[in-house]
């Protein structure tokens, strides 16, 4: 008689599925990105500065209410200070199906494009966990061993990468936005505020993608932790100090760089400009100090160079789509 019954014996556990599989992926590369100190601190200084973004749009909220602390502090500022508050809470009052979707519009692009920088600085520190190690270690051959094909595996990286910008960026500015308008005297700022949502959604879930497959491709090139950091880092940084160069000399280099093609998309989707000029027409002071902003610098708020952001990134996405593609898979 067998020691062991080889039988076949019908399963009678639960059946978890592909996506759980999936999911289990994700969820543990997620893991040991917050397992690393600086991403931690970086997503405690994230939702730290969702809370101070809520606090601006509350006390602009309570410029609609009388006898409010924010009202009396005002009428202790100095006259023209005054004069540009009493016309910013008239425009609100009279209008606020045009001033609070500007407002808020305005508020949220600037907190979109200032807070990026630190999602991408996060996916950098990140770049050894999404596919460098598993190269080093050839765990790829496990993963197939384990029945989790190739498509599993890469869109369980994908995911890690989405979620950690979710947690450093997309997440932290739409509870922004819903916390803000909660405390808002009027709920109808939901409403009239969608807009600015909607922009939000737009721009943060498509630089999700492209930032989450720039990622797999730059930590797919090489299966030393260091190399694929640095590529990483001096991709954005030289990026960063080209564009002021190139706008002066050959404005096309500008779109080497994929922070300056991200900004691109954001100025077209929120298309600030036209906010702007909103505001300086119907607060005069307000459009006395605008008017100091050189007209090149409202020409790009403006006419964002969309066309040539939207090829850069194609191809882009391309060359890190191939580069995957050819490094992960098992020998």
């Amino acid at each position: 008689m067998p020691l062991h019954d080889a039988t076949y014996k019908h399963w009678t556990g639960v059946h978890l599925g592909l996506w759980r599989r999936r999911l289990a992926i994700a969820m543990n590369g997620l893991t040991a990105c917050l397992e690393n100190k600086l991403i931690r601190h970086l997503t405690v200084v994230c939702w730290t500065v969702a809370i101070i973004m809520s606090a601006v749009l509350f006390m602009v909220g309570q410029l609609l209410v009388a006898d409010s602390l924010i009202v009396q502090w005002v009428e202790n500022l100095n006259p023209e200070l005054q004069t540009f508050a009493r016309m910013l809470t008239s425009w609100l009052e009279q209008h606020p199906e045009i001033s609070v979707r500007t407002t808020q519009n305005v508020h949220f692009y600037y907190c979109s494009i200032y807070m990026l920088p630190v999602s991408i600085f996060a996916l950098g520190m990140a770049m050894p966990l999404l596919v460098t190690r598993d190269l080093a270690s050839n765990a790829i051959i496990i993963y197939s061993s384990k029945a989790v094909s190739r498509g599993d595996y890469l869109f369980g990286k994908f995911s890690t990468a989405c979620g950690l910008i979710i947690l450093t960026w997309l997440g932290p500015v739409c509870a922004a936005w819903f916390v803000g308008n909660l405390l808002a005297p009027d709920w109808r700022f939901f409403w009239h505020s969608r807009a600015a949502l909607g922009h939000v959604l737009v721009y943060g879930l498509s630089s999700m993608g492209i930032l989450a497959v720039l990622a797999l491709g730059i930590s797919a090139i090489s299966s030393k932790e260091k190399s694929t950091i640095a590529f990483w880092f001096i991709w954005w940084i030289l990026g960063g100090v080209l564009t002021p160069i190139a706008t002066q000399t050959k404005p096309w280099l500008r779109h080497l760089s994929f922070s300056f093609n991200l900004d691109q998309i954001a100025l077209a989707v929120f298309r600030v400009g036209d906010d702007i000029k909103i505001a300086q027409d119907n607060i005069p002071i307000l459009g006395d100090m605008l008017r100091q902003i050189s007209s090149k610098t409202m020409e790009g708020l403006s006419t964002p160079a969309i066309g040539g952001a939207l090829v850069a990134l194609a191809v882009m996405l391309v060359v890190a789509a191939c580069i995957v593609v050819t490094r992960v898979k098992p020998e």
